[in-house]
């Protein structure tokens, strides 16, 4: 014969409850993985639309830089120099003579009428000779 043992065997609501928090449990940590993955893909996203607007300010940024470098590079030369002093800094070459239109500073002003002529008729007579003749 078997001995008696001390401890009772488990009674079936009891493993069907384990089971139960168990599985629950496991739901619980499926989430927490699932919606961590989820902020992740979306934290990706996120960063590769940002990675595409970046990549287009600096390709717009290394034109600009381009066409900065070229402006120096014409600013800087004998030929961009020598037209800036001709036209802005006034200057001339040895045997050149240098030509300013001066603009007139003050015109004539119109006499202005003082009042009626003195030998002028009333304006209702130069209405009425118009409208019915002379008279």
């Amino acid at each position: 014969m078997q001995p008696p043992t001390s401890s009772s065997p488990v009674p079936p609501q009891s493993s069907s409850r384990q089971n139960r928090i168990l599985i629950a449990a496991g739901i619980i940590v499926f989430l927490l993985v699932f919606g961590e993955l989820w902020r992740r893909i979306s934290q990706a996203a996120d960063l590769r639309n940002l990675e595409h607007k970046i990549g287009a300010q600096v390709t717009e940024l290394a034109g600009e830089s381009s066409r900065m470098g070229t402006l120096i590079a014409g600013a800087q030369s004998d030929q961009a120099v020598a037209d800036w002093a001709r036209s802005h800094g006034k200057m001339v070459l040895p045997g050149e003579v240098l030509i300013q239109p001066i603009a007139p500073t003050s015109s004539t002003p119109a006499p202005a009428p003082t009042g009626p002529m003195e030998n002028s008729p009333p304006n209702w007579m130069v209405w009425w000779e118009w409208l019915w003749g002379a008279e």
